[in-house]
């Protein structure tokens, strides 16, 4: 049975969370999400709970409590320039710092050198402030790849039982999670899927990562030809809108790209797309709901 079958479609459907992800990381990313979510064709995001942003995105949503808001959960703060530090002391999670104080520069580095057991505590650290500061958290997922690495899925796939949270967990796809440089991660999915599957926490059927595309122009033919062809089931396909800004230009070298997620996903237009194609869009929040209702 596919994750569509579990929320009561039909086998053959096609479901699409169309998701924001990095919200919190700047006030251009903000306003990107909540104009793409009220206005546009953004169905749920993702928030950075230890950015310096993160306030204004609970101030959002305890306003809209209708916004179907995650947890980006994140050992990795990747920015030269700007950087973030975990929300547990040194004294607490040691492993979890850098030289510098600050969360681990890469995955790499972070998957090196955080321990699993500061790993969970980090990531529940996360959660209860995003709780606490009155979000309505509908889903849990991860920045960067770092909650479902082999080292720290067990207390990833923990926290989403625990909370009655859907996680962003796919099926086991091997070569999809070796072009994200995420290939150990496969064989940990697979080694584990039976006792995910009985823990009866809901497993995306499909997940497309890859959206940053040859070129910021290039970007609406790629997105529109990959709508084209999703498969039945629930795919969850990721985005990083921002609106441009002088603070998104210095904050990455990404900041055309993201612009034009924000340029393409601000109105409507996209959602029309894909709604005539026949696919459905959705967000985790009816995922959430289904899952703590016992389906």
């Amino acid at each position: 049975m596919n994750l569509a079958e579990r929320l009561g479609y039909g086998s053959e459907e096609r479901l699409l969370i169309i998701h924001a992800d990095d919200v919190g990381v700047a006030h251009a990313a903000n306003l990107a999400a909540f104009e793409g979510l009220e206005r546009g064709s953004i169905t749920c995001a993702s928030v950075l709970v230890p950015c310096p942003w993160f306030p204004e995105v609970a101030d959002y949503c305890r306003r809209h409590p209708e916004a179907d808001f995650g947890v980006h959960l994140t050992l990795n703060s990747e920015y030269e320039h700007y950087r973030w530090r975990p929300l547990n002391s040194r004294e607490v999670a040691p492993t979890l710092y850098d030289p510098q104080g600050y969360q681990w520069l890469t995955l790499e580095e972070a998957c090196e050198h955080v321990t699993p057991e500061d790993g969970e505590w980090e990531f529940r650290a996360q959660i209860e402030a995003a709780l606490a500061a009155g979000i309505d958290v509908t889903h849990l997922d991860t920045h960067m790849g770092t909650a479902p690495h082999a080292k720290f899925l067990a207390g990833y796939v923990a926290l989403g039982v625990e909370y009655r949270l859907p996680i962003m967990l796919p099926r086991p796809d091997r070569r999809l999670l070796e072009r994200a440089g995420l290939a150990d991660v496969g064989p940990a999915i697979e080694e584990r899927f039976g006792a995910l599957e009985a823990t009866g926490i809901p497993i995306l059927d499909h997940l497309i990562f890859e959206t940053a595309g040859p070129s910021p122009e290039g970007k609406e033919a790629m997105f529109k030809e990959l709508f084209n062809n999703l498969e039945p089931g629930v795919t969850h396909f990721l985005v990083h809108p921002a609106k441009p800004s002088d603070e998104l230009s210095a904050l990455t070298e990404d900041a055309a790209y993201r612009a034009r997620d924000y340029a393409l996903f601000r109105d409507g237009s996209m959602r029309e797309y894909v709604e005539g194609l026949g696919v459905r869009p959705i967000g985790y929040r009816e995922i959430r709901d289904a899952y703590r209702a016992g389906g």
